[in-house]
């Protein structure tokens, strides 16, 4: 048997695999022996035709397909013996017969071999924001606004309308509504700066009835933007609720009962907002610091497994949105490669970390992470060994509570921000 590897780029591996006729016999008996399960002649009952019968008749057909099989076979036992970190599956090429034998020629990716560089002693800044009379009363704000009511009007007057439009897209050349077009509606809330800029601007003190043209915002310079002739349909005054004991009782079922009770509930809520934020600031902090001090080819089937795990997270967080049943994740592979590959990289540097330190989880670790998940440490226990990526995520929390602990820390105040 002869084995030879070559290295192609980065993580990218080929092994040509030479075995003598003498070595693929073993192979081909039991690829017989398999066969003959199947087989079914006159004067045999299934199964039981024999072997030298089956290589009479069909051994050059059980001897074809065994290959693939064989050389499935003959690549674990090289993986093995070579000690070789095999990422995603391996791809069988070509087949070269002769009559000395038959040669598989197998890509496949590797583990990136690299020396862990430092991670202790990492600069890092920790934003600290404390949690002002504004950021509460611009919370309750919004939960007014999310229980307002709405009364009919006949005119804009200010930015709290909500004003429903059909838009009649136009001609270039005419500048007359496309025949055949079907006219398109939309509700625009005037406060909401998330919507069009121009068409909130040309919306202002209209009335029911009114008509203007409108040329929509467009992204792509090269690209000549649509035209509309919009008539304001609807006009609802936004009337937002007030802010009294009652509706404290109302929106929380009961759980408050006054409005000095939800205020500093709602205070609460944004104060753990903000630590959360600050401690997700560090974690990405020491996640860019390694991840750029490190020169790492990422493996290409596992950056392919992270862009689909990212694609599928997209589109459970944009359920229902039109058109997104028809987009496939090599659709947007472009647009999520760079992050696919900046996780990759960086799971590879926290796993040498977790070695090189010896990090392991203890009773404690699992009992504070089981109080956190809300379920007593036994229980937690059980779904570790149901599901080894529990245990892989409170590794990797660890890991980076470890780095933290070694990391130079200052506080920097963002209350300005």
């Amino acid at each position: 048997m002869e084995r030879t590897v070559s290295t192609l780029e980065g993580c990218k591996r080929e092994v040509r695999i030479s075995l003598t006729e003498t070595e693929l016999k073993p192979h081909y008996q039991e690829a017989y022996v398999r066969a003959q399960a199947g087989i079914t002649l006159p004067g045999f009952r299934k199964g039981k035709v024999p072997i030298n019968i089956i290589k009479q008749r069909f051994g050059r057909d059980v001897e074809a397909d065994a290959l693939e099989t064989i050389a499935d076979s003959e690549f674990r036992a090289f993986a093995q013996a070579e000690k070789q970190r095999v990422v995603g599956n391996p791809a069988l090429i070509d087949i070269q017969k002769s009559p000395e034998g038959v040669a598989f020629v197998i890509k496949y990716d590797v583990m990136p071999e690299f020396e862990l560089g430092n991670y202790r002693g990492l600069t890092i800044n920790r934003p600290i924001k404390e949690v002002a009379e504004d950021d509460v009363q611009k919370e309750i704000d919004r939960i007014c606004l999310r229980a307002a009511s709405f009364d009919p009007a006949e005119q804009v007057t200010d930015t709290m309308y909500v004003v429903t439009v059909s838009m009649h897209e136009l001609d270039r050349e005419t500048s007359m509504p496309i025949i055949g077009a079907e006219p398109r509606e939309e509700r625009v809330f005037l406060d909401d700066d998330n919507a069009d800029m121009h068409l909130r601007s040309s919306l202002a003190n209209t009335k029911v009835g009114d008509s203007f043209q409108y040329v929509a915002e467009t992204t792509d310079e090269d690209t000549q933007p649509p035209s509309y002739r919009v008539t304001v349909t609807d006009i609802q005054k936004v009337v937002p609720a007030e802010f009294t004991n009652e509706f404290a009782t109302m929106i929380t079922g009961g759980r408050f009962e006054s409005t000095e009770e939800l205020r500093g509930d709602i205070e609460r809520q944004i104060r753990e907002y903000f630590e959360q934020a600050s401690q997700q600031s560090l974690e990405n902090q020491v996640v860019d610091q390694l991840v750029q001090a490190h020169d790492i080819e990422a493996p290409e089937p596992l950056v392919h497994a992270v862009i689909h795990q990212l694609f599928d997270d997209f589109k459970r967080r944009n359920e229902g949105a039109p058109g997104l049943d028809q987009i496939t994740a090599h659709d947007v592979e472009h647009e999520f490669r760079p992050n696919a590959e900046r996780i990759v990289r960086w799971e590879l540097i926290r796993e040498k970390i977790i070695e090189t330190e010896s990090i392991g989880l203890n009773d404690e670790d699992i009992d504070i992470a089981g109080t956190r998940f809300g379920i007593p440490g036994d229980q937690l226990r059980m779904l570790m060994r149901q599901n080894a990526s529990i245990e892989d995520q409170l590794l990797a929390e660890k890991a980076i509570r470890t780095i933290l602990d070694y990391a130079i820390i200052t506080d920097v105040n963002v209350d300005s921000e």
